[in-house]
């Protein structure tokens, strides 16, 4: 198989399968956490959109498929950035993993790997734009919708009352 085919045949993967890489994400999130705790992925609206925005920049597409990407990001500022760099660092494993599995050339992995670093960068800039008076903007836009994930600490989550207070999380 040449070059040209298998770079199309990752692009379409990334295009037409990016629930399988998602799918992976998730998996190796949920294994990292401890047993019986919920999903707790800021990504998770986000993940395939961005999937399928990367196969459009393997196919030769122009622009930030981080910028094109569409949904909701949540961000949780009390949670700090490490939880961001560690859902981005399963992200880039999972693509990389397909990249390999399909022998796809070094041309592909530097593609996948600045979509990467460009949509954790302007992450980690946002979180840290929603608690410091003077943050750098993030350099690439997120095309998307960004929320604050407002949470109790696990140590002092109110019980709840009665029926209308079940949400450990709130979005605003």
């Amino acid at each position: 198989m040449a070059n040209g085919s298998k770079g199309t045949a990752v692009a379409r993967v990334f295009l037409l399968r990016s629930n399988r890489i998602a799918s992976a994400w998730r998996q190796l999130r949920n294994s990292r956490r401890p047993h019986g705790a919920g999903p707790d992925n800021l990504l998770d609206d986000v993940i395939e959109s961005f999937i399928i925005e990367v196969g459009h920049a393997l196919e030769g597409e122009l622009g930030s498929p981080w910028a094109r990407t569409r949904g909701v990001l949540r961000l949780a500022p009390a949670r700090g950035v490490r939880m961001l760099h560690d859902e981005f660092a399963a992200l880039r494993r999972c693509m990389t993993d397909a990249l390999e599995a399909l022998e796809s050339p070094e041309r592909d992995r530097r593609i996948v790997d600045g979509a990467v670093d460009e949509a954790l960068d302007c992450s980690v800039a946002l979180c840290i734009g929603m608690t410091e008076l003077v943050a750098e903007p993030p350099i690439t836009p997120f095309g998307g919708l960004v929320v604050e994930v407002y949470e109790h600490p696990s140590s002092e989550q109110p019980r709840p009352q009665d029926d209308t207070q079940h949400a450990p999380s709130a979005f605003h």
